[in-house]
């Protein structure tokens, strides 16, 4: 039975658990070789991301990629930590603005599988279906 990139993931996190930074490297070198002997190095990445994942839903950290036409203020940036905050229950966010000059206005965020799309464009075609009614 193989063994999935989230099975490997949730492991390194609870070996890492609580650890020193020593010890942590200690075992992340131990894990490399598991890998190696299991012929499954192709799932690193694949892990990496699932362990950053796990880290930060079990530590209260949220992610959030914020696209804008225009580089976001710092009230704006507090005002989405707010929100995420409150929608997330979470107790640290982390802001990543990336600029799309094609939105014409407003914002999208991610965070995870979740995509929030409060840009112009989207407000407008949902006014035109309503409209269309």
């Amino acid at each position: 039975m193989r063994i999935t990139a989230t099975q490997y993931a949730k492991s390194l996190y609870e070996v890492t658990k609580e650890k020193s930074q020593s010890e942590i490297g200690v075992m992340a070198e131990n894990f490399v070789k598991v890998l190696a002997k299991n012929r499954q190095t192709k799932l690193a990445v694949k892990i990496i991301k699932k362990f950053g994942e796990i880290y930060n839903k079990e530590n209260g950290i949220a992610e959030v990629e914020a696209i804008s036409s225009r580089k976001l203020e710092a009230d704006q940036i507090q005002q989405i930590e707010k929100f995420i905050q409150g929608k997330y229950k979470v107790s640290e966010v982390i802001i990543d603005n990336k600029i799309d000059e094609k939105i014409k206005g407003g914002i999208i965020l991610k965070i995870g599988d979740e995509i929030l799309n409060g840009s112009v464009e989207r407000q407008l075609r949902e006014l035109k279906k309503c409209l269309k009614k």
